[in-house]
């Protein structure tokens, strides 16, 4: 049996959706369990492989966010993570994935 749902969206995502209709689409950033990556090969190899598990465990995930009325804005391989547009109410629906490890509203980038 997985995590509960509700445990993988964030504080900030929680505190937001009180404050947001359930058919509201809400931009998130849905994180994925990191894939295992073989230890031998080439550098270029292992990206190969990154790349290509990534994409395996996104299928299912872009797939539940086309159903529940979402899309995906973009996907980052490396942090294992997906942008995406999700109807607030079905936002627990996607979590229930057992790829899924988090849910967060995006954060703003800041030169330093």
């Amino acid at each position: 049996m997985g995590t509960d749902p509700a445990s993988k969206l964030s504080p900030r995502l929680t505190s937001r959706l009180d404050s947001v209709n359930g058919s509201s689409p809400i931009e998130v950033i849905v994180e994925l369990r990191p894939v295992a990556v073989p230890d031998f090969g080439s550098r270029g190899e292992r990206v190969q492989a990154a790349k290509a598990g990534f994409e395996r465990e996104l299928s299912g995930v872009a797939e539940k966010i086309a159903a529940v009325g979402g899309h995906v804005i973009e996907t980052a391989w490396l942090s294992q993570s997906v942008r995406s547009s999700i109807p607030a109410a079905a936002l627990h629906q996607v979590a229930e994935d057992d790829v899924v490890t988090a849910i967060d509203l995006p954060r703003p980038l800041r030169a330093e």
